[in-house]
C-alpha cells in the first residue's frame, strides 16, 4: 500500500529527482518547509514511487504544476489520482486560489495527464504553442540556403553586445508606441541565454529584432524568443535573422539538436514553421495549457 508525503528537506527531494524533468530538478534541491516549492511524494514500503511537484509564484496566490510522474508499475492503481489530489489541497493550505499547468503532447502519459485534469476539474487544455525539435537535417532546408540581400542598413550583432543607450531606447518604444508582444520582449528572456547564436538585428542603428536560444543541454539549443518591428515583417527580414542564427549552430556539430517553440497566436510564423521546415523535423507537437480556480475548493 502506497503512502504520500509533502517532502520539506533537500536530503528526501534527492531521491526524488528521477521522477521529475532535468529542469525542475534543482527545486528539490533547496526544499525546506517555508520554501515555495510544493513536493507530494509516493511511496511503497519506503521504495519512492510517484512525485506531483508545484512551484507557488511570487504573488503567493497563484502555483504552477511542473510535473506529475508515477513509476510505470504502478500506473493505473490510483497514484497519479492521489498524488494530484494531496497537491492541490496542499496549495489550498498555503494559501493558492489557482493554479495552472502547461504540457507538451504527443507523450506515452498524454491520455492520462488529461483525463486526470477532466477528473479534478480544470479547464479543457487550450494549444498554446507549436514544439518543435530537430537534427542537422534542418541545414538541408531550402528557405535556409536562400541567399538573402541584405542592404547596408541592416546589420546583425551578437545580443550580449547590446547597448545600454540601446535598451533605454526600446524600453522608451515601448512606453509611448509599444510593438512588442509581452511574451516575446527579448529583456525577458535574457538569463542563461546561448551567447553561440542569439542575435539582434539593427536597422539603421535602431534594433529592430532578434533571436535569443538557450542551451538546454550540451547538444541541444533552444530558440526560445524570436521577433522584428511589424513594419520590416512583410520583407523576410526574419528569415534572415532565423537563418544567420541557425547557420551559427549548424558550424557546431558538437551541438546537433534544436527545438523551436512557436505561439499559435502568431498565425504566419507557425504556418511557416509547419508549411517550410515541417518536413525537416523529427517532431511537431504542440504545449497546451489548462486552469483551475480553487474558490470552490478540492476534491477529498
Amino acid at each position: 500500500m502506497y503512502t504520500l508525503t509533502c517532502i520539506d528537506n533537500p536530503f528526501t527531494g534527492l531521491i526524488y529527482q528521477r521522477f521529475t524533468f532535468p529542469q525542475f530538478r534543482p527545486h528539490l534541491e533547496v526544499l525546506k518547509a517555508e520554501a515555495s516549492t510544493v513536493a507530494i511524494a509516493a511511496s511503497d514500503s519506503h521504495k519512492p514511487i510517484g512525485l506531483a511537484l508545484a512551484e507557488i509564484q511570487p504573488d503567493g496566490e497563484s502555483a504552477e504544476v511542473l510535473s506529475i510522474f508515477v513509476e510505470p508499475t504502478y500506473r493505473c492503481q490510483g497514484v497519479g489520482t492521489a498524488l494530484f489530489t494531496r497537491l492541490e489541497q496542499e496549495l489550498v493550505s498555503r494559501g493558492c486560489t489557482s493554479a495552472n499547468l502547461v504540457y507538451i503532447t504527443g507523450q506515452p502519459t498524454t491520455p492520462a495527464l488529461e483525463r486526470l485534469l477532466q477528473q479534478h476539474n480544470w479547464t479543457p487544455p487550450e494549444p498554446r504553442m507549436l514544439v518543435c525539435k530537430c537534427n542537422r537535417k534542418m541545414l538541408e532546408a531550402l528557405w535556409l540556403n536562400k541567399n538573402y540581400s541584405f542592404p547596408p542598413s541592416f546589420t546583425f550583432f551578437p545580443w550580449q553586445e547590446i547597448t545600454p543607450e540601446e535598451r533605454l531606447n526600446l524600453q522608451k518604444q515601448q512606453e509611448t508606441f509599444p510593438w512588442i508582444p509581452d511574451e516575446l520582449n527579448p529583456f525577458q528572456h535574457e538569463e542563461n541565454l546561448e551567447p553561440l547564436n542569439s542575435l539582434g538585428l539593427r536597422y539603421e542603428g535602431e534594433v529592430v529584432g532578434w533571436v535569443i536560444t538557450h542551451r538546454l543541454s550540451p547538444d541541444t539549443i533552444r530558440y526560445t524568443c524570436s521577433y522584428i518591428r511589424p513594419d520590416l515583417q512583410k520583407v523576410g527580414r526574419i528569415l534572415s535573422l532565423y537563418a544567420e542564427s541557425i547557420k551559427l549552430h549548424g558550424a557546431k556539430p558538437e551541438i546537433p539538436n534544436a527545438i523551436w517553440t512557436v505561439p499559435f497566436k502568431f498565425k504566419s510564423m507557425a504556418n511557416f514553421v509547419k508549411k517550410r521546415m515541417g518536413e525537416y523535423m523529427d517532431s511537431v507537437e504542440e504545449s497546451r495549457g489548462s486552469f483551475k480556480s480553487f474558490s470552490h475548493g478540492v476534491q477529498s
